[in-house]
């Protein structure tokens, strides 16, 4: 079922209300009646089985509107994300071959003008790589084929390898980082890379949604045994309708602004993967117009633990 399955679904409904709610609402009143005025031992067993059977049809009915509908609903989100998917990876390649062409027929003359061009050809390539890497990643993740190496370890290192990454946009940017990770937390069973491409995803997420004054906070503490790592910054905050469903595979805010903003619709939903598969878990607070802070709570490792 495509994005046309969830027009065609309500289109159902009409036929839907006429063959099963309205016999379901007259066998409803028929069987109340013969409960209610019944004389005859037979009148009170029919009356029950039609109540039985009313009932089954109902919520038979409604359970199965609520799956076609959410069916209809993530297939819509797929087609979304495939298409979005498609044009992110046409704009570097359009990008490269422009360029490539360009030196090959030999337009441009000037080596720095043509060093710029083989720098864009390197990003643009960068930007592919990364791109792949992530639907790959994803692709692992939706099989159960990702694995893990959980080691002992500090969290202090894995919060610094993800600052160096964002650190060409935090320089981009003219954005304020702040860390605050004391040195004397619990050690956690972690896979280094794995959590860092998870805290970086949270980092990435900061650095779009806020704007010119960005100010970002990579903040850890002890939560008893556990460590908990937040992501927090000056953005226009999270609606509480986007919160309960922003780790789910392919949502995007409803917010016309947001939906501006480059993204798959998977980082968070990775991060949401990763960070379970740590055993620990993943939260949001938000208010609009004062920010958000993304939880990361990992449990100690378990030499560490008492």
């Amino acid at each position: 079922m495509g994005y046309d399955g969830a027009v065609k679904l309500r289109r159902v409904y009409p036929l839907i209300i006429g063959l099963v709610v309205v016999p379901a609402a007259m066998m409803l009143t028929v069987g109340i009646l013969m409960l209610v005025f019944g004389r005859q031992p037979q009148d009170y067993v029919f009356g029950i089985l039609i109540l039985a059977l009313v009932a089954t049809t109902i919520f038979g009915t409604i359970g199965t509107l609520v799956v076609l509908y959410r069916e209809a609903y993530v297939s819509r989100l797929q087609t979304d994300f495939v298409n979005k998917v498609s044009h992110d990876l046409r704009t570097p390649l359009t990008s490269i071959r422009m360029f490539v062409e360009t030196l090959q027929l030999g337009r441009i003359a000037d080596p720095v003008q043509a060093k710029e061009a083989l720098d864009i050809i390197a990003a643009e390539s960068e930007r592919l790589s990364q791109l792949i890497t992530r639907l790959l990643d994803w692709a692992r993740m939706e099989s159960g084929k990702r694995s893990f190496d959980l080691r002992p370890q500090p969290i202090g290192p894995i919060v610094d390898d993800a600052l160096r990454a964002v650190e060409p946009q935090r320089v981009q940017t003219g954005a304020q980082m702040l860390r605050d990770v004391p040195d004397d937390l619990p050690l956690v069973d972690a896979d280094r890379d794995a959590l860092c491409d998870a805290l970086v995803d949270l980092l990435q997420n900061a650095f779009k949604y806020t704007g010119p004054e960005k100010r970002i906070t990579v903040s850890a503490r002890r939560v008893g045994n556990a460590v908990e790592v937040i992501v927090e910054d000056n953005g226009p905050g999270i609606p509480g309708a986007d919160q309960v469903r922003i780790f789910e595979k392919f949502y995007r805010g409803k917010d016309p602004l947001e939906r501006t903003i480059e993204g798959s619709g998977l980082g968070l939903s990775m991060v949401k993967h990763v960070v379970e598969a740590h055993g620990g878990k993943v939260g949001v607070k938000s208010e609009l117009g004062k920010g958000a802070a993304f939880s990361v709570l990992l449990p100690p490792a378990e030499e560490t633990k008492p």
